[in-house]
């Protein structure tokens, strides 16, 4: 793993106009540099000219945070695991939370910052482009303009579907060099774009059954299942939260994000579970740690979903 200090991330930022800082941090001001607040991997790719990619997989130790006078752009961002803050301008502050995307555009420079909480593991994707006019393409310049025009302003959470989170792992996680993973990078970033923009697009109405306050009680129930998936969670319990009967809570979950309320329950189960088993834990920590009262059942879930037993990741 690469060690990273505050003075590697704001080398990293610095084209971008990136800013890091460590608004926790108490200790001696002189050590406040080189004190390493992340271990892992960043790597960025320039996929066409215009469009660039950055592959985060890191591991956060200390509380940092971002901030820039951001010049225009659209960017779109997808968490695989872990969890963030970001905020526009004079916006609301918005939580980006594992498997769920977020697209940003504005024309003018505007202040962006973004919160990273410590001890957690992130894996992300952040996808720019610069200007409607850098990117090459008179159909994607176009549309960036009409995002990016005079009254430009906005930061939205979009649905991220099942088999794109899937494709974007395989990415951040691919062997594949030179020329093969070139032609993969530009697929998989032009396919997440794609979503992006999409999820950007007024909808009709008869598409989802969810408003916009639904969408915010349907937040709280992902961020419950997310912060807590080894409690016993139910229907009922989470349909109060939601303050939705439980069949509402089943119908417009599954329309909003493409997956069930215990599909996605199921999914970060064996996500976080595959994060203990690689740090040295046994299946049946992992397993019950998750919330999995049977070993045997989970090994079932996880083979299904990883095409391995988990006792291959001892």
């Amino acid at each position: 793993m690469i060690r990273f200090t505050v003075s590697d991330f704001d080398r990293l930022g610095r084209p971008a106009g990136f800013h890091y800082c460590l608004p926790h941090y108490v200790g001696p001001d002189r050590e406040r540099e080189q004190l390493c607040i992340a271990e892992g991997r960043v790597q960025e790719h320039e996929v066409r000219p215009g469009i660039k990619l950055v592959l985060s997989d890191i591991v956060t130790h200390h509380h940092y945070e971002s901030s820039s006078v951001s010049a225009p752009q659209f960017s779109a961002i997808v968490m695989l695991q872990g969890c963030a803050q970001a905020r526009l301008a004079s916006q609301n502050q918005l939580s980006l939370v594992a498997q769920s995307g977020v697209s940003i555009a504005h024309s003018e420079s505007v202040a962006l910052t973004g919160i990273h909480p410590a001890g957690q593991r992130l894996r992300c994707i952040n996808l720019s482009l610069r200007s409607a006019e850098s990117v090459g393409d008179s159909r994607l310049g176009d549309t960036l303009s009409k995002l990016m025009g005079p009254s430009g302003l906005c930061m939205q959470k979009w649905t991220v579907p099942p088999h794109l989170l899937n494709t974007l792992e395989q990415l951040i996680d691919s062997p594949w060099q030179g020329t093969t993973y070139d032609l993969l990078l530009e697929g998989v970033s032009l396919q997440m774009l794609a979503h992006a923009l999409d999820g950007l697009a007024p909808k009709p109405a008869k598409e989802s059954p969810a408003t916009a306050r639904d969408r915010q009680l349907l937040e709280r129930v992902r961020e419950r299942l997310y912060n807590a998936p080894g409690d016993d969670h139910t229907l009922a319990d989470l349909a109060k939260l939601a303050c939705m009967s439980p069949s509402t809570l089943r119908v417009k979950f599954q329309a909003t994000y493409q997956c069930s309320v215990f599909g996605w329950l199921r999914e970060r189960r064996l996500e976080l579970a595959r994060d203990y088993l690689a740090q040295g834990w046994s299946v049946q920590q992992a397993a019950h740690f998750v919330g999995y009262r049977h070993a045997t059942n989970f090994a079932t879930a996880f083979r299904e979903r990883y095409g391995i037993a988990p006792s291959e990741l001892n």
